[in-house]
């Protein structure tokens, strides 16, 4: 019952002393989210370009502004029903896009279909359990180990296209599979995720 908030308490205490220090207190954790959001585009440019290099430069900055957001929430005493919306938006904007971009190509349109349906799935069980509470549950530990999955492998994904070794997708593709799981596993959670809110 309380994996969730375990989880949380872990990694909020390693984020408090190593990257947040460097983040200032004037910066929000909305405004990270934002960043997040706003860098979709810039992504989708630079893959459709074929400037690997700086996608995923830009794609491993804004996967670690996932971590940072609800970490700075958290431990900055700044949740807001607002930043868990943004924060769910910017997460799946950013997994989508860059599942769009590659995953076709490489593992046919399958995988890309099941990622996005477990999405979908993912958002109306966040919307029925909201419906319960009176609020966003926000993430569970399921749906952070699966972020966390995804965004390894496609960093896999990026190391095949720019090194032009395509063993890095034999590495990757198990591992989207896998995150399939943790989707799964991530709806069925919010009800218990749900109930852990109201407890806190």
């Amino acid at each position: 019952m309380y994996a969730n908030m375990d989880f949380q308490k872990y990694s909020d205490a390693f984020l408090a002393k190593t990257l947040l220090p460097f983040i200032p207190h004037s910066i929000s954790p909305n405004q990270v989210s934002w960043a997040r959001i706003v860098s979709l585009p810039f992504i989708y440019y630079l893959l459709s370009s074929e400037q690997y290099a700086w996608g995923l430069a830009l794609f491993a900055l804004a996967a670690l502004t996932d971590a940072l957001d609800g970490a700075m929430a958290r431990v900055r005493d700044r949740i807001t029903e607002t930043g868990k919306i943004l924060d769910a938006v910017a997460d799946r904007g950013l997994i989508i896009l860059v599942a769009v971009m590659l995953i076709p190509a490489n593992f046919g349109w399958w995988l890309l279909i099941a990622i996005g349906l477990l999405e979908a799935l993912n958002g109306i069980m966040a919307h029925r359990s909201k419906k319960r509470i009176g609020m966003n549950p926000g993430a569970n530990w399921a749906g952070k180990v699966k972020m966390l999955i995804q965004c390894i492998a496609f960093g896999m994904m990026f190391a095949a296209l720019l090194s032009g070794d395509l063993v890095w997708n034999a590495y990757a593709y198990p591992l989207l599979v896998l995150s399939l799981l943790f989707a799964l596993m991530q709806s069925f959670l919010y009800p218990q995720t749900a109930a852990e809110t109201t407890t806190r």
